[in-house]
């Protein structure tokens, strides 16, 4: 029998996984028809589960709680907007690598997933707060980035960084008159 996986790696194979899953469940979308078994808002299907569960669950969760989406018309997710994702299904992008460079849908879909699996990650496995975050970040060093990112997502789910950001944000423009852990998280997101 194998050693059980450490934290760390029970992290990392989180991560691949939900990286992987979610860049699928986005590729999907290049078939005809993946709406129909996508799940609410969207057609329903009796008795059978979602084949977008990931991106369902943050739909369901979050858009539509939304406030002005909430009060939506059924008919503007099941005919509207699902008519213009079928455009979009039917739009024959291309995926392969034409003339040398990735093609559209494959572009399209990396990027979207990249955005979309931070949010599905902390729906999934949750967010622990961070018991003491560290105030000093080298730009220089990727693990003082990612400590960065990580304190700036506990500080905004526990604290108040988002609404800090958004002050300082309305009294400059420039990054270096902002608080260190905006500048290391700005670097984090250059290079990730």
């Amino acid at each position: 029998m194998a050693d059980p996986l450490s934290p760390a790696q029970s992290a990392a194979l989180f991560d691949i996984l939900s990286h992987y899953n979610t860049f699928a469940e986005i590729r999907d979308f290049r078939l005809p028809g993946s709406l129909k078994y996508y799940g609410p808002p969207f057609a329903v299907e009796n008795e059978k589960p979602s084949t977008s569960p990931a991106l369902q669950s943050l739909v369901s969760k979050f858009l539509l709680t939304l406030p002005g989406l909430e009060d939506v018309p059924e008919d503007f997710w099941k005919v509207d907007l699902y008519e213009i994702m079928e455009g979009f299904e039917a739009a024959n992008l291309s995926e392969s690598y034409d003339k040398g460079v990735i093609g559209s849908r494959k572009t399209l879909a990396t990027a979207i997933s990249a955005l979309i699996e931070y949010p599905v990650r902390g729906t999934a496995g949750g967010f622990r707060k961070v018991p003491e975050v560290n105030h000093r970040y080298d730009l220089s060093k990727a693990d003082d980035l990612v400590t960065a990112f990580r304190n700036f997502m506990d500080e905004a789910i526990y604290g108040t960084a988002l609404e800090d950001l958004i002050m300082k944000t309305a009294e400059t423009d420039k990054l270096t008159d902002h608080e260190p852990l905006t500048q290391a998280i700005h670097e984090f997101i250059l290079v990730k």
